[in-house]
């Protein structure tokens, strides 16, 4: 494989033990084993060996600029078409979003496979689907948006990870991951909007997931992200509605809550999410915790007697320093986000994992199509703090973008998945022969690397 002497292949892991410290006794119930702790959540550190664990250059936390002055002139468009100034990108694209949300923690669907039960299982796979969000905590920059056919790979844990731009007008990115005794496909096309004072993210994704020793399927959709005080305020963001996973065949399904209401008031603590697992209309287990930082399951009459409790307690972790998680009676944690690096706050609030996406290495330069998006100039320019390099090179790739669609034919038909109409997308496996001879040169084309130095010669 060409990817033999990656660095992917190499994943260091923290053992998965998870040290509970039990701070505080918030609520003492009747019973002294019934209580609800304050405890430390202690995070596991998992990087790639010899990646790089900084940015290029540090970028302060951008304050004082108004995500209203941006939005304002675009008022009444298709807000997937409006344009944003360079520096309010983050130099990675929506797809390597996409790598992050399902590759960080593929260990848990390698790990639902190992379990007899079918409860154990979607618990396992459900708190997957919760594990992906963690990546989006603080992230208020934008990805740039994928170019027609752009792609982007990714392996880890022995599993691989591939995504494909398939159309532009609607956005629509496509992805699919296999491992030992799984496949995943995904559909996302995203929708943005804007109500009164805040900016709603739809992802509008839907995920399907197969065990092939037990042969279950699984399907889920992500929630809504939204940004607050896009006017006014200090903006952040939280997530809300609801997600169902589901698994006909065996009967179950878990309903994960993220709405603001009750004590979850808006707010950018607002991180709580929780839910039951149902065999059909029994509720068997709970499951909840902070989105961004851990997930616990209990019985269900746990969570069901101390909702209120848990509510109030959640508040209160928080609001203290350091990762604080709040644990119902009789819980287990199914997942701690893993530690992250230092002066997180000076590189975008990248993980270790979003810090390796754009490394180039040797065996890289030959294994990858033409189409990755490491090979992306203006996202290159970036990372190095090159802004008005940046732009000139995002506005020739964007002008290319244009150029190609108007010819059309096969220049920009998607490569790695077809297109089966009612049915839906589906992976055609053909991008892991890399074999790359018809694959457009989206990046640099004829006049790429002129435009690209244009600005360094003139200064």
């Amino acid at each position: 494989s060409p990817f033999s002497l990656s660095p992917f292949s190499f994943f260091i892991h923290s053992d998965h033990f998870h040290s509970l410290y039990s701070v505080a006794r918030l609520f003492p119930m009747t019973k002294s084993s019934d209580m609800i702790v304050l405890t430390e959540i202690t995070r596991p550190t998992v990087i790639t060996q010899g990646q790089r664990l900084k940015m290029p250059r540090e970028v302060p936390p951008r304050e004082g600029y108004s995500l209203w002055e941006i939005i304002k002139p675009n008022l009444g468009r298709d807000f997937s078409r409006f344009k944003v100034p360079v520096n309010m990108n983050e130099p990675v694209t929506m797809l390597q979003r996409l790598a992050e949300s399902y590759m960080a923690y593929i260990d848990l669907v390698l790990k639902a496979i190992t379990k007899e039960s079918p409860t154990d299982r979607i618990e396992l796979i459900a708190t997957y689907a919760i594990s992906g969000l963690a990546t989006n905590r603080n992230r208020l920059t934008k990805p740039f948006n994928p170019l027609l056919l752009e792609t982007f790979e990714f392996q880890k844990d022995g599993c691989r990870f591939m995504s494909e731009q398939v159309s532009n007008h609607p956005p629509i990115s496509l992805l699919h991951v296999d491992g030992p005794g799984f496949h995943l496909t995904a559909t996302v096309s995203p929708k943005v909007s804007f109500w009164m004072n805040r900016l709603i993210c739809n992802p509008n994704s839907v995920v399907r997931l197969v065990l092939t020793g037990t042969n279950e399927v699984y399907h889920w959709e992500t929630p809504t992200c939204t940004i607050w005080n896009v006017m006014l305020g200090k903006p952040y963001m939280n997530l809300s509605g609801n997600s169902i996973i589901r698994c006909p065949s065996t009967g179950h399904e878990a309903r994960l809550n993220f709405d603001s209401n009750g004590a979850w008031s808006q707010r950018s603590t607002d991180l709580h999410v929780d839910g039951y697992i149902n065999h059909g209309k029994t509720a068997v287990r709970g499951i909840y915790g902070n989105w961004s930082l851990y997930v616990a399951s209990c019985p269900a009459a746990s969570l069901k007697d101390h909702y209120s409790q848990w509510q109030k307690g959640f508040l209160k972790s928080v609001s203290e320093k350091g990762d604080k998680g709040i644990l119902l009676p009789s819980s287990t944690i199914l997942w701690n986000a893993y530690k992250l690096p230092d002066r997180y706050e000076m590189q975008y609030h990248f993980t270790f994992m979003t810090l390796h996406l754009n490394e180039m290495t040797p065996p890289l330069k030959t294994a990858l199509p033409p189409t990755d998006s490491r090979r992306r100039p203006d996202m290159i320019k970036l990372e190095y703090g090159q802004l008005e390099a940046a732009h000139d090179c995002k506005e020739y790739v964007e002008e290319a973008q244009r150029a190609r669609r108007k010819e059309g034919g096969k220049r920009i038909r998607p490569k790695w998945f077809t297109n089966n109409g009612k049915e839906g997308w589906t992976f055609n496996n053909g991008y892991w022969d890399r074999k790359w001879d018809e694959c457009e040169d989206i990046f640099e084309g004829s006049n790429g690397p002129a435009i690209r130095t244009a600005r360094e010669k003139r200064v």
